[in-house]
């Protein structure tokens, strides 16, 4: 079966995204240099001060004042006569000084450009990576629900694009090697630098229902087979995203309440589900598994096929092409391609079952 067909298993077959270039190391060491030579500046500024005060018995503001326009090369007249050892003091801060200073300035000046290039560099860079993406998964807003989702899709190898209009919480998401486009996302032209006519789902988690139901307007006139996914403040909210076109909404208080209620009258069952559900801390996975086509298990039952007999995973349901849910299925269920599989099991199960329905697993 050709490679592509992976595609059709929504498992762990898609390559984790990886980190940008060029490294941010190299941005915290531009910083540091240039902290460096304020530093170095500060440092002649005091020495100057404390100089022309200590010879001259001068006050402090005009220790200083004599030290800028000495450093400065401006030419201004003195604040008071200079002794001899103020002018000798004089000759060694301009030589020494002066040109370091000059040096330091330009340096200052040059760094900063480099960074400006090397940001708009990364941007560019970061451009071209998002618009080679085909079947990524959007998530508006880089909220703390959302830290949460990115880190879950990532490690489920499923590649992210976030849009963030907030600067700060922007350049925090390219730090951490996401792909990020800084925009507002009720606008069509972000939506589209972000992808959203080859994505296969966008998550949007902004903090008033308003811009969710404005942003799933835009993605349904862009993009009208996109699953969405979106939450919710209230039951009313709830209605009009629904309207608007949003495929699943989740309200997080109420999933939040529910989740307290069950921990206190189902700790067990609630803590089987966590640690099947999560992809973290634990080989055992809960997935959703679907087949393609042209696999060799197509037209065959689930007795015939043996899959808990090959794979030792667990089939807890069965999702059919036109949507119907088989719970627990028997050992007589047809298989059929474009159906979804609900499979408890461990990691490399899990991995032989999509091998074995690709047709890559042996009789």
């Amino acid at each position: 079966m050709p490679r592509k067909d992976r595609r059709s298993i929504n498992f762990l077959s898609s390559p984790r995204q990886g980190s940008l270039q060029p490294s941010e190391y190299h941005f915290y060491r531009e910083i540091r240099e240039i902290l460096l030579s304020i530093s170095i500046i500060a440092l002649f500024l005091l020495l100057g001060t404390l100089g022309f005060s200590f010879i001259e018995g001068w006050s402090l503001f005009d220790s200083l004042y004599m030290t800028v326009i000495t450093l400065g090369s401006v030419g201004y007249q003195e604040v008071h006569p200079l002794t001899q050892p103020g002018r000798a003091f004089t000759i060694i801060l301009i030589l020494t000084g002066l040109g370091l200073m000059t040096v330091l300035f330009t340096t200052i000046a040059q760094k900063v450009v480099q960074q400006q290039i090397f940001l708009a560099i990364r941007d560019r860079r970061m451009g071209e990576q998002i618009r080679k993406l085909e079947g990524h998964t959007i998530i508006c807003g880089f909220s703390r629900l959302a830290r949460i989702a990115i880190r879950e899709l990532l490690a489920s190898g499923m590649r992210v694009v976030i849009i963030e209009s907030d600067q700060n919480r922007a350049t925090e998401a390219r730090q951490m090697g996401y792909l990020v486009v800084q925009g507002d996302a009720t606008h069509d032209e972000i939506l589209l630098a972000a992808g959203i006519q080859r994505a296969r789902s966008i998550v949007t988690l902004l903090p008033k229902d308003a811009d969710n139901l404005y942003v799933i307007l835009s993605c349904r006139e862009l993009s009208p087979e996109l699953f969405i996914m979106t939450r919710a403040e209230d039951e009313a909210g709830e209605k009009k995203l629904q309207r608007a076109g949003a495929t699943r909404i989740i309200s997080p208080y109420r999933v939040g309440g529910q989740k307290i209620a069950e921990g206190l009258t189902r700790p067990y069952v609630t803590e089987f589900l966590d640690l099947a559900v999560s992809s973290t801390g634990s080989h055992l996975q809960l997935e959703e598994i679907r087949i393609p086509h042209g696999s060799p298990l197509h037209g065959r039952n689930l007795r015939d096929a043996e899959l808990r007999q090959r794979t030792n995973v667990i089939v807890a349901a069965i999702i059919m092409p036109n949507g119907t849910m088989h719970f627990n299925p028997d050992a007589n269920t047809e298989i059929k391609e474009g159906a979804t599989f609900i499979v408890l099991g461990l990691r490399e199960e899990l991995f032989r079952l999509e091998r074995l329905l690709l047709g890559e697993e042996h009789e």
